[in-house]
């Protein structure tokens, strides 16, 4: 059996398949499309010949293999202009659910930033070396999206 990083591939898919399916449905809007996109995330890692030199290594390769099939998903014409957000997001927590359609209105570079600050923790040095960005452009991309966020929020709460 196939190991990556002293993972075997189910344990892989077990430990990681809902954040790849969190980032992926944060940029493409649908559940069906974000499956798609982590199955194919899944192929390209069995393809994968170079070694991982831990778990950390191999789950930012993931993630950063997951957001570059997203962008892959956008330049093909598969896309469809509008797509509904609906109950299938139940794995997502109720208190997540509460700002998500918030967040799905920022722009999709913001939105990738306040996913992996927020929900994987990473500093904005490690974003800007998963996604190929200055570290202060990450930052300042950072604290746009909390300045929009907290407007939309305050927004909502006065009606």
């Amino acid at each position: 059996m196939k190991k990556f990083a002293g993972l075997c591939v189910q344990e892989i898919v077990q430990t990681y398949s809902d954040t790849l399916i969190r980032i992926a449905v944060q940029q493409t809007k649908s559940m069906s499309e974000a499956e798609d996109i982590v199955q194919d995330v899944y192929m390209t890692l069995m393809k994968q010949k170079k070694p991982f030199e831990n778990v950390d290594h191999l789950k930012a390769w993931l993630i950063k293999v997951t957001f570059n099939k997203c962008k892959d998903y956008f330049k093909s014409s598969r896309v469809k202009k509008t797509v509904p957000i609906t109950e299938e997001m139940s794995f997502i927590a109720k208190e997540e659910q509460m700002i998500l359609s918030e967040i799905f209105e920022l722009h999709q570079e913001e939105r990738v930033i306040v996913y992996l600050h927020y929900y994987e923790g990473y500093t904005t040095a490690e974003i800007a070396n998963l996604l190929e960005m200055k570290v202060n452009t990450v930052g300042s991309k950072l604290r746009r999206a909390r300045m929009k966020l907290k407007l939309m929020l305050e927004e909502g709460s006065k009606v």
